[in-house]
């Protein structure tokens, strides 16, 4: 008890040495200006799109004299607009009825931010923690540690303040879907979406463990940063294709894709808790797996 007492401890202690770190480095504000790049991308193409849509139902409806029409007009591009919306969630949903039903809850905006930011957060988190380990084994710091903590909370301790980072940098693109929200559509829920930010962010926190874990196999297998940012980058491709590839597979082949985090990403938004809650545990135990599997490695690493 005393040991797994200290343990933890030791891995907290690292965590927040090395958040604190980490968001004095220049690698942090890269992160988070590409982050909010990406929010504020995508929030402004969604904005485009509506204003597109908005203008050409008003460019139709007004070359129409009769009022009755008119009407019937506009209600006819609100039924095609919603048909459409209703088929692109079903898309995303990869034609599961419940999880589309589910993401149709979430305020388009807010589900277009979070969408887009669970398909760029691997290539982000892989060009930024591609050293976690890797980069302290380059420089020889971990020998200091090593004198204090265990290899394994070492290594749990970087892998929490990669998700305690990812986190925060998360909090910080809600901003960019609020402003350019407000600013410049007419109906925009600035509370309703707020709340939908907040339901979207643990997902994105959570998404990162499984992500995280190959990236910190990458990062223990090599001692150089350049070799476990092309490791990481590698491996998260491979895994990528065989996730797409898994989905074309007759069983038992197709449950590789379990292996990869890729799989992981519409499940968060299924409809019942349960599922999302064991969906969050798959998260957590992939970046486990993954990261035991690098740690046999550097536990026998000469420091």
């Amino acid at each position: 008890m005393a040991a797994s007492s200290t343990f933890w401890r030791d891995a907290w202690l690292i965590a927040g040495f090395d958040l604190r770190e980490s968001i004095r480095t220049r690698r942090a504000l890269v992160l988070a200006l590409l982050y909010l790049l990406v929010a504020s991308i995508t929030s402004y193409i969604y904005v485009e799109v509506v204003k597109f849509a908005e203008e050409a139902t008003a460019e139709v409806v007004a070359g129409i004299s009769d009022t009755g029409e008119k009407v019937a007009a506009a209600a006819a591009a609100g039924a095609a607009q919603g048909a459409g919306y209703t088929g692109l969630l079903y898309v995303i949903a990869g034609g599961d009825q419940q999880i589309a039903g589910h993401l149709a809850t979430y305020p388009p905006m807010v589900l277009v931010f979070a969408w887009l930011s669970l398909g760029a957060l691997p290539w982000l988190i892989a060009l930024t923690s591609y050293d976690l380990v890797a980069g302290d084994l380059h420089l020889r710091t971990v020998r200091f540690v090593a004198l204090r903590a265990s290899r394994g909370a070492f290594v749990l301790g970087k892998l929490l303040s990669q998700v305690l980072l990812v986190a925060l940098i998360a909090g910080l693109g809600m901003l960019p879907v609020l402003l350019i929200g407000s600013a410049y559509l007419p109906r925009f829920d600035v509370l309703d979406s707020l709340l939908a930010l907040l339901r979207a962010w643990p997902i994105l926190a959570l998404f990162a463990f499984a992500v995280l874990g190959p990236v910190a196999c990458a990062s223990q297998l090599v001692r150089g940063p350049g070799a476990a940012r092309f490791l990481a980058i590698f491996f998260l491709s491979v895994l990528w294709i065989v996730g797409v590839w898994a989905l074309f597979t007759p069983a038992p082949l197709s449950l590789l894709r379990w292996l990869t985090p890729f799989a992981y990403k519409t499940q968060f938004f299924h409809p019942d808790l349960l599922h999302r809650l064991m969906n969050a545990a798959g998260c957590i135990a992939l970046c486990a797996g993954y990261a035991w599997i690098g740690f046999q490695v550097f536990r026998r690493r000469d420091l």
